[in-house]
Order: C-alpha cells, then structure tokens, then sequence
C-alpha cells in the first residue's frame, strides 16, 4: 500500500509512545509481535495514518484528532471503525480492521488499527509510468470499484440513513452555502447566483447509496501486478447520500486544478489512454447497471457536477479566509486558492445556467 515516496518518519506533533503502544497491542491481538516499528504516512494532517512494522505482520493506525459533527472524538473513530467493519464483513476491498481504542492515554488520542494491504499506489492521476493500455484498465477498476460502494445496501453499512439521496443534497448545499458565505472575502457574481440556484433546482431523485465522498485515484490500492482495487482508503466523510454526486467529485480532476492535487485537465486522452470524463462516466454506468446520464438530461448531471464543483469552491475560499486571517493573502498559493474559487464559480454556473428558468 505504502511506498517510500508516501512515508516519512514520524512527525513532531504527531509523535507518541511506541513502547506503549507494542505494549497495548501485545495485550490484544494474538499474533502481534515487539519489536514495534512506526512510520508515518504524507497527507491526512487532521486524522493522520501510521505504518506499524512488526516481526511477520504490518498494520494500518489511524489516529483520530478531530471529532465528526455531532460527536466526540472517541465517538467519531468508533464510527469509522464501524465502518470499515461493515464494509470488509460485506467483502468490499477495505483492510481487514483489528481493534479500536477509544482511549486516549496510549497514543494522546482514540485510534484504529487495520492490516496493511500491500499494493500499488498512485498519487498522480495522470498514472506516469504506465502505458495507454495499463492506463486504462486502472481508470476501469477505478469505475468498477466506486459501482461496488453504491451497490451495497445502506442498512449494511453501520451508517444512519439520514432519508434519501435527495435530503442528502438539500443538507449539504446548505450547509456549503453557509460555510462559504462565512468565508467569503470578494464578491464573486456567478457563485453568488449558483448558491440561489442550486437549493431551488435539487433533482427529484430518491436514491440513497452509501457514498465514500473523497473518491480519488490516490484513495485507491491496486493488486501489484493486475488492474483491481483491493484496498480503497479514507473513509471519514463517507455517508449516505447520492451515487450521482459521489460519481460528480470523482470526476473532478477532469474539471479543475487544485494546488497540491493532480489533475486531468489538458491531456491527450487518446495518447495516454485515459478515459475522457463522458468514458469514464460510461465505464462507472455500464459496472452500476444503470443509464448513463445525459447533459442536463434525466439524471442531472450537470446539477451534479455544480455540486460537485460547489464543494471545491467551498474548501479554496476557507483557505482563503485563513490566509487573510494569518496575514498571507498575498501569497502565491492563496492567490491561486482564490483563482480556484472564481474558475469554479464560473465553470459551475456555466454547467446550469442552460436549465435556469
């Protein structure tokens, strides 16, 4: 799952007592070994992830740092050990889990431990390295694995229904225009019209899946050698809601330039071999065993995407907002932050404003 490029020694903030910790964990599972070895995986700075090395064995610990809403943070990592519970008992690829600990004198915070599934792991969407053929199997067993979470019956999940994909999306543009209203530090004209347009255009759809919420390439491990997902990561903003939204974030890469994220946008499909955004929705409909949705059509897709794109807009303007409160709002990366909001904005509304009234 880990290669060296994903891992870095443990950070100073996130640092913890590993003999305590070999000390829990031989008290508990049966086949765990000293002497205990902890790497730290890049990315996740909220709820941060561990490689522990152990004599035969390695595992997966996921600290939590911050609580979900509505829960404590102990409450919050035994939700997502539920979870990855439910999931792997249902045979969805997720690591097999081993333990939750809710207290946080061990390691100064609840955790999770799961095995490590060793694997391919792609940060760059763009698959440098593979040829047009590997390419392309991947970005199938991408769209095939993401048809697999929507396939599994909500009430298998753990997870509170909340009602249908449609109360999910209400909830949701809600709260966002909230949250980027409290941010926002320009006028921006388009999104302004977009956060009017969207609450009173939400499609009568009642579908309701589990949706993983952060479907991305990178949340994916693929078997060493074969174009199959056997691990999919990152689980903390999954819930119940729309498999057409979930499919909009995953297509994301094809619509926009995140900094510090990879993108879709400017290559040659044909020579690389990936899937154009219309293919790869195909390749997802065609695994799902359901129509392909058509621009502004039936489905809405286009709605989708606006959401979709509404929820990137809504992530660069708090970056933003920080950045002017911290004093750097003339750095580089907060310009460019604000530069997403606009193009988005723009791209967002763009993609509706044909089935405006």
């Amino acid at each position: 799952m880990a290669g060296s490029a994903d891992l870095t020694p443990v950070q100073p903030q996130h640092r913890f007592d590993e003999a305590r910790l070999a000390a829990y964990l031989a008290d508990r599972l049966p086949d765990f070994r000293p002497p205990l070895t902890v790497q730290q995986f890049r990315g996740s700075p909220a709820n941060p992830a561990f490689l522990l090395h152990a004599p035969g064995r390695s595992y997966v610990l996921r600290k939590r740092t911050q609580a979900k809403k509505g829960l404590d943070i102990a409450a919050s990592a035994a939700r997502d050990f539920t979870l990855i519970s439910s999931l792997h008992a249902a045979e969805l690829p997720v690591a097999a889990p081993r333990l939750v600990c809710p207290d946080d004198s061990v390691i100064g915070a609840p955790f999770y431990l799961m095995d490590h599934v060793p694997g391919r792991h792609f940060r760059d969407p763009n698959l440098p390295g593979m040829d047009a053929k590997q390419r392309q199997a991947l970005y199938d067993a991408m769209a095939a694995a993401l048809a697999q979470i929507h396939a599994l019956a909500p009430d298998r999940t753990g997870l509170p229904a909340n009602g249908s994909g449609q109360d999910y999306l209400t909830r949701q543009i809600t709260a966002l225009t909230e949250q980027y209203r409290t941010n926002a530090t320009e006028e921006v004209a388009p999104m302004t019209r977009l956060l009017d347009w969207l609450p009173l255009h939400v499609p009568d759809e009642q579908c309701a899946t589990l949706m993983h919420g952060n479907f991305r390439i990178d949340n994916l491990v693929f078997h060493p050698s074969e174009p199959r997902v056997i691990a999919i990561l990152d689980w903390d903003l999954a819930l119940i809601g729309h498999p057409l939204a979930d499919l909009a974030i995953n297509c994301l890469p094809y619509r926009v330039t995140i900094p510090g994220m990879g993108s879709l946008q400017g290559i040659d499909f044909i020579e690389s071999g990936i899937p154009g955004e219309p293919d790869y929705v195909a390749a997802y409909c065609r695994h799902a065993g359901r129509p392909e949705p058509g621009e502004g059509g039936a489905d809405h897709w286009n709605f989708y995407l606006a959401f979709a794109l509404l929820r990137v807009a809504v992530m660069a303007q708090g970056a933003v907002k920080r950045g002017h409160a911290n004093g750097a709002a003339a750095s580089p990366v907060l310009k460019a932050y604000a530069a997403v909001v606009r193009s988005v904005a723009h791209q967002a509304w763009h993609l509706v404003d044909g089935e405006a009234d």
